[in-house]
């Protein structure tokens, strides 16, 4: 059976936000293990609080990847809505996680200052941009339906 309409939209996926959410969780994933990667060892053999954030912006990251990717097949709308939400909320955590949730190391020149902290506020600002904008957008749909 066909639908028509509204209802036909909603049927189809709707990858395009999923493949702008999955691109940039891959780009923190990569970011993150190489060109904004945390503080090499600089506590005598032992890792520190910089190499802690970087792991736990990862373990959030390969989340927010796993739901962008989902969100990209996701038919039903409600789904979207939480999906987006989802990432919006990781996107949060992950401009946080560095220098504010997780302490970076005393040293204001090493890497996980200059490079790791700015990086991580950027990618989760519009990881939280991307996601916010399309659940008020959807959620605005859903409020002209009814």
């Amino acid at each position: 059976m066909r639908l028509s309409g509204a209802n036909a939209r909603e049927d189809k996926a709707d990858p395009l936000i999923g493949i702008i959410l999955t691109a940039l969780a891959a780009l923190l994933i990569v970011g993150v293990l190489t060109f904004a990667s945390p503080c090499v060892d600089h506590d005598g053999g032992e890792v520190g609080s910089c190499f802690w954030a970087a792991r736990a912006i990862l373990g959030v990251a390969v989340v927010m990847l796993i739901l962008s990717i989902v969100r990209i097949f996701e038919r039903d709308e409600g789904e979207r809505r939480g999906l987006s939400f989802a990432v919006a909320c990781l996107g949060v955590l992950v401009a946080l996680m560095p220098g504010v949730l997780i302490d970076l190391c005393a040293i204001p020149t090493m890497r996980c200052h200059t490079s790791m902290h700015p990086f991580c506020i950027a990618a989760g600002t519009l990881a939280a941009l991307v996601g916010g904008v399309d659940l008020i957008l959807r959620l605005l749909r859903l409020t002209k339906k009814a």
